[in-house]
């Protein structure tokens, strides 16, 4: 089982907001990225062995405005896919009980740490 998690954590505090593991407890200070590792699963096997394995990251960005989450977004994407990892999934929320804006967005990879590969 290979994992990318180090490798994200780094490339999302280069980003320079604020990055939390999972999602804040109590009250949140934004702007903040939050993330996590939302699958890993074997994705091939050679000679009994996982081979390949599937990653897929959940990242939020958060902030007063639809516009700083867009801005904040556009960083989280360049720093991820400096990694090669592939954008499969995004959508904008607004949480009306705390006046935040968000937006959702996943990430995934095919890996083989062993040779340092990574597929989309």
């Amino acid at each position: 089982m290979d994992s990318l998690q180090a490798e994200v954590y780094t490339a999302l505090s280069g980003t320079g907001y604020t990055v939390l593991y999972m999602y804040p407890q109590g009250e949140m200070n934004v702007p903040c990225v939050t993330w996590y590792e939302s699958n890993n699963r074997e994705y091939g096997q050679a000679d009994g062995n996982e081979f390949v394995t599937e990653v897929e990251y959940t990242i939020d960005v958060w902030a007063t405005t639809p516009e700083a989450t867009a801005t904040m977004a556009s960083a989280v994407d360049t720093a991820l896919a400096a990694l090669r990892l592939k954008r499969t999934f995004s959508y904008d929320l607004y949480e009306s009980d705390t006046r935040v804006h968000h937006k959702n967005m996943r990430y995934r990879a095919l890996i083989r740490l062993d040779e340092q590969k990574i597929y989309q």
